[in-house]
């Protein structure tokens, strides 16, 4: 019989047999060094169809073991493999109690987790099934941690220090990392909000490490917590905490982990009022004055500041003067939404910021500076596009104006106050303020109004300029 004419056909007294060499490359990873398997008793053509089908079967299976990542899964269901029934054989001892009276499980997972970390031979797979093997047989559920505390507290180091190693070698689908990129994708938060909240949980991870969520406990986070700076304000550390906070509420939507931690931190109570954390808003008079300074400074060419960038900042300030726009609102406009007749701002802050501005005559140069390429100069700023005017506002009213404006509370985002309380002493109500600033309305009956026409909105946008004194006694008080 020609056996010896068909690839890893093998006939040996009689009897047909599959037999194969594993490249050298993945004899590891598949934990043999042939393939072996008699045909059974069958006829010659018969062995001829079986070995062909397995030899194109392991002809794939090499291919795909060429690719790393496939083979390191391999290689790890291997081990694992390998190391179950050792595994299985230590459970039933504890479980039945016929191991001998001086074992000590912690004492043999140490001394495993020592043994297997500095074995010459082992490579990061073999250590990492070792690990998970000592971890499953000294720390799985059928183990009883010990009450005696500090025996527990020992019991805790170990299965933690084993943790952090398996997650090291082999990943963990619940990290710090993953599991905050996961809250990040399941919310679908902005581009901005995703940034700011990663460069959160960099310095959570920088603190404690990128550490499974579940050994993040209370104790880290009150660490994490102490780490800050003695003068941070209350509202800045709950903004902090946020999005830890939303990362774990997230984990125990999905079962990920059973406990929060969250609800035992305490964090600093905010004492002050909303009305002394918000802007503050700028009086007409000052509001004159700052007019008059951004004509005079920005008006010629300044040092450190390129021609470019110095006129879309004075436009940028304008825009928000007489529109109440949020600054990052008008630097975010798209060329489909500044019109003749109105901004449209999109896909800001919150749902209810959606909204279309009427254009004030005061800047009715704007669609024409917009069109024609007045803020590509911001285009070069990929993370705030607001930072540079900010920075530049506050110079000018902090420094280049005399007397200058030094409240600390009103800012470049003051504006928007600012030109509420100008509609306000122009005689418009407060549904009229909430459509132009983009508040939403509480309410059920809020779902079925698209709010004042625009022609209304339009009226009032014209009637409305920050740099008059209406006579109202309560012309500085900010927007309730």
């Amino acid at each position: 019989m020609p056996a010896h004419t068909v690839d890893h056909l093998k006939i040996n007294g009689g009897r047909f047999y599959y037999r194969r060499r594993v490249p050298t490359r993945h004899q590891k990873t598949l934990g043999i060094k042939n393939w072996n398997r008699p045909c059974g008793k069958v006829s010659y053509q018969q062995a001829v169809v079986l070995v062909t089908g397995w030899a194109a079967k392991h002809d794939a299976l090499i291919k795909s073991l060429d690719d790393p990542e496939t083979a390191l899964q391999v290689r790890q269901e291997t081990e694992t493999a390998k190391m179950a029934p050792h595994v299985a054989d230590m459970v039933k001892a504890q479980q039945t109690g016929t191991l001998p009276p001086s074992f000590d499980p912690l004492e043999a997972a140490r001394a495993g987790y020592e043994a297997a970390a500095s074995h010459p031979s082992f490579d990061d797979q073999d250590r990492l099934a070792r690990f998970r093997a000592i971890h499953d047989a000294s720390f799985g559920p059928h183990v009883i941690p010990p009450i005696n505390p500090d025996e527990r507290d020992e019991f805790d180091l170990v299965k933690r220090k084993l943790e952090r190693r398996i997650t090291e070698l082999g990943g963990n689908p619940i990290t710090i990392t993953a599991m905050s990129e996961g809250y990040f994708k399941k919310n679908q938060l902005k581009p901005e909000v995703r940034n700011k909240y990663r460069r959160v949980i960099k310095r959570l991870i920088a603190q404690v490490g990128d550490i499974p969520l579940d050994h993040l406990n209370a104790d880290r986070l009150r660490e994490f917590r102490d780490a800050q700076p003695d003068h941070v304000k209350a509202s800045s550390l709950q903004s902090l905490f946020t999005p830890i906070r939303g990362m774990f509420k997230h984990a125990i939507g999905e079962g990920k982990i059973s406990d929060n931690p969250m609800p035992s931190i305490v964090l600093k109570r905010e004492k002050r009022s909303k009305q002394m954390i918000k802007c503050k808003p700028f009086s007409p008079a000052e509001v004159r004055r700052i007019f008059a300074a951004m004509d005079d400074v920005w008006g010629s060419p300044l040092r450190g500041l390129s021609d470019e960038r110095r006129v879309a900042i004075h436009m940028v300030c304008r825009v928000q003067a007489f529109t109440a726009m949020r600054p990052k609102e008008v630097l975010s406009l798209m060329p489909e939404n500044v019109t003749e007749k109105s901004l449209i701002v999109i896909e800001s802050k919150t749902e209810g910021s959606d909204r279309s501005i009427p254009l004030h005559p005061e800047i009715a140069d704007f669609p024409e500076f917009f069109h024609s390429g007045g803020f590509d100069t911001f285009l070069s700023q990929r993370k705030d596009r607001v930072q540079s005017v900010r920075h530049n506002f506050i110079r000018l009213i902090r420094e280049m104006m005399d007397p200058p404006i030094i409240h600390e509370k009103k800012v470049l985002y003051s504006w928007r106050t600012t030109f509420s309380n100008a509609m306000r002493r122009a005689g418009a109500d407060g549904e009229m303020r909430r459509a132009i600033l983009g508040h939403k309305e509480a309410g059920a009956l809020a779902h079925y109004d698209d709010g004042p026409e625009f022609f209304k909105k339009r009226k009032w946008i014209k009637a409305s300029d920050p740099r008059i004194d209406y006579p109202d006694p309560g012309e500085d008080d900010d927007l309730v």
